[in-house]
């Protein structure tokens, strides 16, 4: 019987790209509702979803040459 001490987590630290995507997108969805709300906080998410897409797309990347 193992335990939880046993068990080596195999974790190499990397975000697989769709969760990224998933985070931007969100973000441009969170974008559109705050800009019809007139929210200041809108332009911080308007600014965050593309750099959410850039990480997904880099992670993608790797993934796919790795």
């Amino acid at each position: 019987m193992t335990t939880q001490t046993d068990i080596v987590v195999n974790r190499k630290g990397k975000i697989p790209w769709y969760v990224y995507f998933i985070g931007a997108g969100i973000y441009t969805a969170l974008a559109g509702w705050l800009f019809a709300e007139s929210s200041p906080l809108a332009w911080v998410c308007l600014i965050s979803a593309p750099v959410g897409f850039f990480y997904a797309w880099g992670a993608w990347k790797k993934e796919k040459h790795g």
